[in-house]
């Protein structure tokens, strides 16, 4: 509420701005992307759903089937959380009672919603007094450049409608922000951990491998953290188990991809050749400028806060920025964790599904970004050449989702030769 009283302006802008921001990706592009797909058979809503909707539990179990075959065949795929699963049965009863709001758009709608709410949650948080105009202004147009994540709207209007990492992004980030702010305890951290673990168990054990590193200090081991990460490792296994384990009870053949194809390690290069080429050139050829823009506007900004902080330290003084960046190490390592991890372990699941992995790595990005700025400097002398530059790549972000709505285009090409 002090932070509501401090700056009413900036919180109307805000929202006008996801609003505005929501509206024009819909219009411009994405809208129309979502609807060219539509009538594509899709294996929640027209295959899993439908086969829910007309068999007894003790038949389906809540799983997913890829083709009617399948079922037919005892064939299923339980790689999905059964709570994630619902959620997304909601989306569909949804469409189905009101057939424009497919449940693919009103699901990267809500997704995108849930994570400007999330990232406004934590802006109210770190700031103790009314913003400046100018680092308001910066803020504001980094959160548009996020909400116009390209890569976001062309992966939700063209790809795998069942993929929950934009919805649990926005819970990692809460729990990357909670346990650097309890110190690795407290309700809203448990309480955080508990629902990302039910609505993405694998999530929750990559989380905990990266609790269990970071827990080892160089003073000795932080037991809050290992606890925390012993918690959510074993919470992930016992929800990701309950869909194989029904699987096996109902006589199911699982047509899971299995652990050494998505790390690479089973020798086959049709899809795959390493770890690094995974992400530079994946084997779907996703256009590297996507994931490049938002990492060279946060390289800039890093470059920025190094000059100025030697400056300050020159005239006896301190980098606000600075002292920001080195007090939240946890949760900037958190809300990587997802990506850092799937990469270690699963690299040819990236190579081969770059179109999901890739938010994984670009909101972590976009939310340091805005933090970024709302930190900036007060007096900083070049606060109109930021501005012009973000308007630069936010018009950037909204051409890439207008180009992508052409028939027959998934991603636009960076060259029109090509």
């Amino acid at each position: 509420m002090h932070f509501y009283n401090e700056n009413k302006l900036f919180t109307y802008l805000y929202f006008l701005a996801v609003l505005a921001t929501l509206i024009a990706v819909y219009k411009l592009g994405f809208g129309e992307s979502a609807q060219q797909i539509s009538s594509a058979p899709e294996r929640l809503r027209d295959i899993t759903f439908h086969i829910w909707d007309n068999y007894p539990v003790y038949k389906h179990g809540f799983l997913v089937f890829l083709s009617p075959d399948q079922f037919a065949r005892n064939i299923a795929y339980s790689n999905h959380s059964t709570a994630y699963l619902f959620y997304m049965y909601t989306l569909y009863k949804i469409e189905m009672f009101i057939p424009s709001f497919q449940m693919r758009v009103v699901g990267a709608l809500f997704n995108m919603i849930s994570l400007a709410g999330a990232m406004f949650y934590i802006i109210s948080c770190v700031t103790e007094k009314r913003i400046a105009l100018m680092k308001s202004l910066l803020t504001l147009l980094a959160v548009i450049f996020m909400i116009s994540m390209p890569g976001f709207w062309i992966s939700a209007a063209s790809f795998n409608v069942d993929n929950s990492f934009p919805l649990i992004f926005m819970l990692l980030l809460l729990i990357s922000f909670f346990i650097w702010q309890d110190k690795g305890n407290g309700k809203r951290v448990w309480i955080s951990i508990t629902l990302f673990a039910l609505f993405s168990p694998l999530s929750a054990v990559l989380l905990g491998l990266a609790l269990y590193l970071y827990s080892l200090q160089r003073d000795g081991l932080d037991k809050n953290l290992f606890k925390l990460a012993t918690s959510a490792a074993f919470m992930g296994c016992i929800f990701y188990f309950q869909a194989p384990v029904v699987s096996e009870i109902l006589g199911f053949t699982s047509s899971n991809s299995g652990w050494l194809f998505r790390a690479g390690l089973d020798g086959d290069t049709t899809y795959f050749f390493n770890a690094f080429m995974s992400v530079v050139s994946p084997y779907y050829p996703r256009p590297l400028h996507i994931i490049a823009i938002p990492i060279l506007l946060l390289l800039a900004q890093a470059v920025y806060f190094r000059t100025v902080a030697r400056k300050e330290k020159l005239e006896g003084g301190k980098s606000r920025g600075a002292q920001f960046t080195s007090s939240t190490g946890i949760f900037y390592y958190l809300i990587f964790s997802q990506y850092i991890f799937t990469w270690l372990l699963w690299p040819q699941a990236i190579a081969i599904h770059p179109y999901l992995y890739d938010y994984l790595f670009l909101a972590p990005v976009s939310v340091l970004i805005i933090l970024n700025f709302l930190v900036f400097p007060t007096n900083c002398n070049y606060s109109r050449l930021w501005v012009l530059a973000l308007l630069f790549f936010i018009s950037f972000n909204f051409q890439q989702i207008a180009q992508s709505k052409c028939n027959g285009c998934v991603y636009p090409a960076w060259s029109i030769n090509k």
